[in-house]
């Protein structure tokens, strides 16, 4: 995912109010590597991609 699409999906998922660990729990990881992922210090794979943008959506 860019990091312009990333920026929006982090502004989303606050908007939304879903907690970083709601987000890790479904997404099956740490909350310290969705937070290094969402400050684009590291990459998810594209499966957790379209899972994490699927789950704010949702929302």
């Amino acid at each position: 995912m860019n990091i312009k699409l990333r920026d929006e999906y982090l502004l989303k998922r606050r908007k939304k109010h879903i907690s970083q660990k709601e987000l890790a729990e479904y997404l099956q990881c740490s909350q310290s590597l969705l937070s290094r992922y969402e400050r684009g210090e590291c990459g998810m794979n594209r499966e957790k991609e379209k899972m994490y943008r699927e789950y704010i959506d949702k929302k």
